[in-house]
C-alpha cells in the first residue's frame, strides 16, 4: 500500500536519509529538514542555490557528468559526493537519482565513515602496494580497487574484465593464471600465485595474488582476492641466485598479512592465510594484543613496546614497527608491520589497519652479507702483505688496513669515505709499471712484478704484485685484484746464498767474480750443448755431423768440468770468519720461517702443521745462515710434495741420550728420495729428477748450502726416507746455555 501524503510528510522529516528535489542543472527546488546539516547559510537563503554550491570542488564534475547522462530511457543513476559543514566536518553522502518530470529525486545516505576508511585502505594500498578485487562468476563481473589500477599503471576511470586483466600477463601464461580462478570456483578452495606481468605502461612487474571463494548454500558466488607488487623482492631473490654463497639463502616465498588493530576493545584481527602461517586459533574471529603478544620473542618485546608507544603518539597516521614472531613449525621470524592509525577528535590513536611483513630471510641474507664482509675483510689484512680491488676503471673497491694506513700518513686520504683511483695514490715509480700490469690484467692476463719500496722508516722492502682478473657471472671481468707478497726475506735470503759462495780472498771482490764465472762457465756450454743440438737435428752430410758431435762432447766435457769445480770448491774458512752468531729463541726463527711459506702450502690445499717447544729453546746462531737452510728445506718439502701434509716440530727433549740440543724436524708426505740418491742430495747442483724428463726447476744446490750452513754453526742435518710415501729432515743444533 503506497505512502499518504501526510505519512510521506513524516517521513521526509523524521528520516535520516537526506532527500533532495533538483532541476536538472543542479538547482534546489526543495529538501527535507536532514539536508539543513550541509548548508552553511539559513535555510531561507537556499533558494534559488545550486547543490554545486554546498559540495567540495572536485565533486562539481563528477556530480554535473552523473545528470548529464540520466534521460528517460535511462532515468536511475547514483554516486557520492562530500559537503564541507562546520559542526561534522566533511560528510560524504552517496546518492540515488530518480529523473521524473524532467525533475531529479534525489535520496542521499551518510558514507562518511565507510569513505574515511576506503580513504585509509588507499594509503595502505600504496605503501604495502597492494589492492582488492574480487569476481562473479555468474555474471562474469570482475571490479578492481584503485590499488589494482595503479599497480597496473591503467587510467582507474577503465572498465576492467576478465579478459584485460588477464592481458596484462604474457601471453604463455595465460590459461594457467586463468586455470587459478577456474579451480577455485570448481573446488572451492584459496589459491595463491606469483606472477609477472606486463603493465599499461609497459613496464615488467611481479605480483603476488590471492584468492578466496565466498559460498551461499554451497556454490561459490563471488572470489575476493588481493594483489600486492613484490617486484622489488622478486628482483632480490632473483640477484641471491646469481651468487654461489648465498644461493642456499634465496627466499621461499614472500609472506604477508593484513590486520585491523582495535586498540580500543584490545582485538587484533588477522586474515585467514596468516593465522594458519603464524598457528593462531582458527575459530576466533579476532586475536587478542596479549594472546598476539606472547608470540612475540622476548629479547624484541620491550624494544616492540617502546616503538609502537612512540607510533601511536606521534604526528600523522602512518605506523611502523619491526619484531620477530613465533611461527607454528619453524622457530621466530623477523617481520615489519606497517599501518595506517585512524584517530578520534583528540587526536588518539583508536584504530590501526595495516599489513605484516615477512622479512626472514632478508634478515639471514644481510647477516650473511655482513658476516662474509667481515671473513673476507679478514682474510685481506691477515693474507698478503697488502691487498687492492680495483675497478675497471681502477678506482679502488676495498683494501686492507695497512694500505689505507699508507694511503692516508701520504695522501691524507681515506680511500673507504673517498672515491679514489690507485695510480693516484701510490709511489712515482709504481705508476709506469701499474698502468702495464693492470691493463694486462684487464685483457685476462694474470701478472706477476717485482717491485722495490723504501718505507716511512727509511727501510727497503721487496714485494711481488700479482694482478688477478675477477669475473662477472656473465663471464666478463669486473674487477682486478691486485696483491703485493713481502719477498723482502726472499731476497736477502737469495743475497746471502749469493754471498756464501764467495771462494775467494776478499769476501766483497769475491762474490762478483764467482756469480759471473757461475754464469759463464755453466752457461757458456750449456748453450754451445742446445745450439749444436738443433744443428744435428737438421744436418744430413755424415762429415758435417762427425764434426758436430765433436763439438758436441767438447761442450759436454766442459759444463761437467766446471760442475765438478764448482761443487769442490770450498769457502768454509772465509765463511767462519764472517759468521755473526747471536742467541735466538728458537720457536720464533722457526715460526717466522713457516709463516713464509704458509701461502705456497695453501696453494696446493696441503695440510700445513707448526708444532712448537712449549721450554722455548734458545739458539746461538747466524741468523741468516739457519734461516737460509731451514727455509731451503721447507721449500723444498712443499715443492715435492702433491697431497698430504707438511709438520714443522721444534724439540728440545733428549734424543738417544744426546743432552743440550735443539730439534728441528721438516717431515713431509711427498715423493720421497730412493736408497740410491739418498746419499747424493748434499751434493751441489744434485736432484732427485734429473736430465731432460726432470720434472722440477733448480739447481739443486740448495740442500748442499743447508747442510754446509748448518755445520758451520756446529749443527747436523739427518734425512730418512721413502720413495713415494716422503722425506724427514731433522736439523740438530747445540741449545744456547
Amino acid at each position: 500500500m503506497p505512502f499518504t501524503l501526510d505519512q510521506f510528510k513524516t517521513l521526509s522529516r523524521k528520516t535520516f536519509l537526506f532527500l533532495f528535489i533538483l532541476k536538472k542543472d543542479g538547482q534546489i527546488v526543495a529538501f527535507n529538514n536532514r539536508c539543513k546539516l550541509l548548508f552553511p547559510i539559513d535555510e531561507n537563503e537556499i533558494k534559488g542555490k545550486y547543490i554545486t554550491d554546498f559540495i567540495i570542488d572536485e565533486d562539481v564534475s563528477v556530480f554535473r557528468n552523473s545528470v548529464s547522462i540520466l534521460s528517460d530511457t535511462n532515468p536511475i543513476t547514483n554516486k557520492s559526493f562530500s559537503f564541507p559543514t562546520k559542526k561534522e566536518g566533511v560528510l560524504s553522502l552517496k546518492f540515488d537519482f530518480i529523473l521524473y518530470n524532467n525533475l531529479i529525486y534525489a535520496t542521499g545516505i551518510d558514507t562518511t565513515k565507510e569513505h574515511k576508511e576506503h580513504k585509509a585502505l588507499l594509503t595502505i594500498s600504496k605503501l604495502t602496494k597492494t589492492g582488492a578485487w574480487y569476481y562473479n562468476p555468474n555474471t562474469d563481473e570482475i571490479y578492481w580497487s584503485k590499488g589494482c589500477y595503479l599497480i597496473t599503471e591503467s587510467d582507474p576511470n577503465s572498465t576492467i574484465t576478465k579478459i584485460k586483466s588477464l592481458n596484462f600477463h604474457p601471453e604463455d601464461s595465460r590459461s594457467r593464471i586463468n586455470s587459478y580462478l577456474e579451480n577455485v570456483i570448481k573446488d572451492k578452495t584459496p589459491y595463491e600465485y606469483t606472477e609477472k606481468i606486463i603493465t599499461q605502461k609497459g613496464n615488467e612487474k611481479w605480483v603476488k595474488v590471492i584468492g578466496e571463494p565466498i559460498l551461499y548454500k554451497g556454490e561459490v558466488i563471488y572470489v575476493n582476492g588481493t594483489i600486492t607488487d613484490v617486484t622489488d623482492k622478486h628482483i632480490y631473490i632473483e640477484k641471491l641466485k646469481h651468487s654461489e654463497e648465498t644461493k642456499h639463502l634465496a627466499l621461499k616465498g614472500i609472506q604477508s598479512g593484513l590486520f585491523d588493530y582495535n586498540i580500543k576493545k584490545n582485538e587484533v584481527f588477522y586474515s585467514l592465510d596468516f593465522k594458519k602461517m603464524l598457528g593462531l586459533p582458527l575459530d576466533k574471529e579476532f586475536v587478542s594484543e596479549e594472546e598476539f603478544r606472547k608470540m612475540i620473542h622476548p629479547d624484541d618485546v620491550d624494544q616492540m613496546l617502546k616503538r609502537q608507544h612512540e607510533n601511536l603518539n606521534k604526528e600523522g597516521n602512518h605506523y611502523y614497527n619491526y619484531y620477530r614472531l613465533k611461527h607454528i613449525n619453524e622457530g621466530y621470524r623477523h617481520y615489519e608491520v606497517y599501518g595506517f592509525r585512524k584517530k578520534n577528535s583528540k587526536g588518539e590513536t583508536t584504530r590501526m589497519i595495516g599489513n605484516l611483513i615477512d622479512i626472514h630471510q632478508k634478515k639471514i641474507n644481510e647477516q650473511t652479507i655482513i658476516e662474509n664482509k667481515s671473513r673476507l675483510r679478514a682474510i685481506v689484512n691477515n693474507g698478503f702483505v697488502y691487498t687492492i680491488l680495483l675497478d675497471t676503471e681502477g678506482k679502488i673497491l676495498m683494501t686492507d688496513q695497512k694500505s689505507i694506513e699508507i694511503i692516508k700518513r701520504n695522501f691524507n686520504l681515506d680511500p673507504t669515505l673517498v672515491s679514489s683511483r690507485f695510480i693516484d695514490v701510490i709511489p712515482l715509480n709504481f705508476k709506469n709499471s701499474f698502468a702495464h700490469e693492470f691493463n694486462e690484467a684487464l685483457k685476462g692476463n694474470i701478472v706477476k712484478k717485482e717491485i722495490e719500496r723504501i718505507t716511512y722508516k727509511g727501510d727497503a722492502q721487496w714485494l711481488e704484485a700479482k694482478y688477478t682478473p675477477i669475473y662477472s657471472q656473465e663471464k666478463k671481468i669486473n674487477s682486478i685484484l691486485v696483491s703485493f707478497l713481502d719477498i723482502t726475506e726472499r731476497k736477502l735470503a737469495d743475497i746471502a746464498i749469493k754471498k756464501s759462495h764467495i771462494k775467494e780472498q776478499e769476501l766483497n771482490s769475491l762474490k762478483s767474480n764467482i756469480l759471473s764465472n757461475f754464469s759463464h762457465e755453466i752457461r757458456t756450454p750449456l748453450n754451445g750443448i742446445m745450439t749444436i743440438s738443433k744443428l744435428l737435428l737438421n744436418e744430413e752430410i755424415v762429415e758435417e755431423r762427425k764434426k758436430l758431435l765433436e763439438y758436441l762432447e767438447e761442450s759436454k766435457d766442459r759444463l761437467l768440468k766446471t760442475i765438478t769445480n764448482l761443487s769442490n770448491f770450498s769457502e768454509l774458512e772465509a765463511m767462519r770468519r764472517n759468521i755473526n752468531l747471536h742467541s735466538f729463541d728458537t720457536n720464533y726463527t722457526v715460526e717466522t720461517s713457516y709463516r713464509e711459506y704458509r701461502h705456497m702450502a695453501e696453494a696446493k690445499n696441503l695440510n700445513y702443521q707448526l708444532e712448537l717447544d712449549q721450554t722455548s729453546p734458545q739458539i746461538n746462531i747466524d741468523e741468516v745462515l739457519f734461516k737460509t737452510a731451514l727455509n731451503n728445506i721447507i721449500h723444498n718439502a712443499i715443492k715435492y710434495t702433491n697431497k698430504g701434509s707438511i709438520i714443522i716440530r721444534v724439540s728440545s727433549k733428549n734424543h738417544n741420550n744426546l743432552k743440550n740440543n735443539v730439534y728441528i724436524s721438516i717431515t713431509d708426505t711427498g715423493i720421497g728420495i730412493d736408497k740410491e740418491n739418498l746419499t747424493k742430495i748434499f751434493d751441489p747442483f744434485v736432484q732427485e729428477s734429473i736430465g731432460l724428463s726432470r720434472k722440477y726447476e733448480g739447481t739443486g744446490i740448495g740442500l748442499s748450502l743447508s747442510k754446509r750452513y748448518i755445520e758451520l754453526l756446529d749443527g747436523k742435518i739427518k734425512v730418512k726416507s721413502k720413495t713415494g710415501e716422503g722425506t724427514e729432515f731433522k736439523i740438530i743444533i747445540p741449545k744456547h746455555l
